[in-house]
């Protein structure tokens, strides 16, 4: 295409998109009130998460991988087994659950 062709179809489009107020207000608020909104309200780090570790390995790397959830991003890790992760989960006991399987 000749730089000319696209020129002149990126001046049809905004011809277009200037005669349509609603479209206009839309891209509008799509690409500047909706991105700052989204920016400023959504905290990024956690904040005191609750996990539940299911260890079935029980080795020394497992039990470092447990003592590194630390706070202020995580409450301090309950042990649970295998059959609690689910009910807690869904009861909202906890926000993560971290299983580490036999012969991790």
């Amino acid at each position: 295409m000749r730089p000319r062709h696209v020129l002149s179809l990126a001046v049809k489009e905004l011809r277009g998109l200037l005669r349509d107020p609603l479209l206009l207000a839309l891209v509008f608020y799509a690409f500047t009130l909706d991105i700052y909104s989204h920016a400023t309200a959504m905290p990024e780090p956690l904040n005191r998460a609750k996990i539940g570790i299911v260890d079935e390995d029980a080795s020394p790397l497992s039990r470092r991988i447990a003592d590194a959830f630390l706070p202020p991003y995580f409450v301090t890790p309950d042990q649970i087994d295998m059959a609690e992760m689910d009910a807690r989960m869904d009861v909202g006991m906890d926000t993560f659950s971290l299983v580490t399987p036999p012969d991790f």
